[in-house]
């Protein structure tokens, strides 16, 4: 049995489910329109690349090198290779960026590096992998640097900067504002000492120099307001047009619906509906002619109260009931 209410929640839900498709095709336009979460430039011999293809930088996809152009798109899996005289610089769309030094070779996603030294300048929570330990900062600016035999060196310039071990061999760590660590292998940090205030000035040099260099991106908060408002549009214009063609097709006739009663059909096969008055006329009529001796002719027992014949024993008694 089907009831009423099932058919709406159907169609709503049809509609709820094509509204969330529709949202995904906005931010799928939103994507293949040049939107892309995070964009590779690079700058040579301290000059920025404009316009053409990218020299000193290798972009791998899925074990094919592609082409480098600037603004490229980059996507999550994908392997940089920089050369000798050559700093890539990641825009993530949220203002977050990673310089890429020369001879450094990483995966983007979350930054793997596999060997080489990235300088990170972000808002909010970012980080940055390697074999054995994470470095994951919120608001700051700091450098990590891999250097053969899995020795990792993690400076902070601003904010503040976590190490977890990524086998979880030892507890994290905390750096501050001009604190720096050494990573060896599995090894947990060694100690804390204080990096050089020449390090410290030099890594806040390089990226205030390199950021300034490139554009930043346009964010994609104000692409993504739009798509999320179109689709909720398109959403609720279905949700209304389906629920005036439901209440089209309703009958005039049809109950109203969320009352909680429904008509119950008589069922063909119960007793009729006794009649009180006509029993008791016909009960006075039997006794009537009992006192006067005569009774009533035997009906047919088969047939039903209100159906059986009242038939007169004698033609005089035919005549008084005329």
């Amino acid at each position: 049995m089907t009831l009423p209410g099932h058919r709406s929640l159907t169609q709503h839900g049809g509609a709820l489910s094509l509204w969330l498709r529709v949202g995904w095709l906005v931010l799928s336009c939103l994507a293949l329109s040049g939107c892309s979460s995070i964009t590779l430039n690079a700058v040579v011999e301290g000059r920025l690349v404009a316009g053409g293809p990218i020299p000193g930088v290798e972009v791998i996809r899925q074990g094919v090198r592609s082409p480098v152009q600037d603004n490229m798109g980059l996507q999550p899996g994908d392997e940089i290779r920089t050369g000798p005289q050559t700093i890539a610089v990641l825009s993530f769309i949220d203002g977050a960026r990673v310089f890429v030094q020369p001879g450094t070779h990483i995966r983007i996603g979350s930054v793997f590096v596999y060997f080489g030294e990235v300088l990170v300048k972000v808002r909010g929570y970012f980080q940055v992998e390697t074999r054995y330990a994470t470095a994951g900062s919120e608001g700051t600016q700091y450098l990590v640097r891999v250097d053969p035999g899995d020795q990792v060196r993690v400076v902070v310039a601003e904010g503040r900067v976590g190490l977890v071990s990524r086998s979880r061999g030892w507890n994290k760590a905390i750096l501050g504002v001009g604190q720096g660590a050494w990573l060896v292998g599995l090894d947990a940090p060694v100690g804390f000492p204080p990096a050089t205030p020449s390090e410290i000035d030099d890594i806040r040099r390089r990226i205030q120099a390199l950021d300034a260099l490139v554009p930043q991106p346009a964010e994609l908060g104000p692409l993504l307001g739009g798509g999320a408002a179109v689709g909720a549009g398109i959403g609720l214009g279905w949700l209304l047009k389906d629920k005036h063609r439901d209440d089209a097709e309703r009958s005039p006739t049809d109950p109203p619906r969320g009352r909680g009663r429904v008509p119950v059909p008589q069922d063909e096969t119960s007793p009729p509906v006794r009649d009180p008055h006509r029993e008791d006329a016909d009960r006075s009529l039997t006794d009537s002619l009992r006192r006067r001796g005569r009774a009533p002719v035997e009906q047919d027992q088969t047939l039903t109260p209100s159906l059986r014949p009242k038939l007169p024993s004698t033609p005089q008694d035919s005549d008084r009931l005329r």
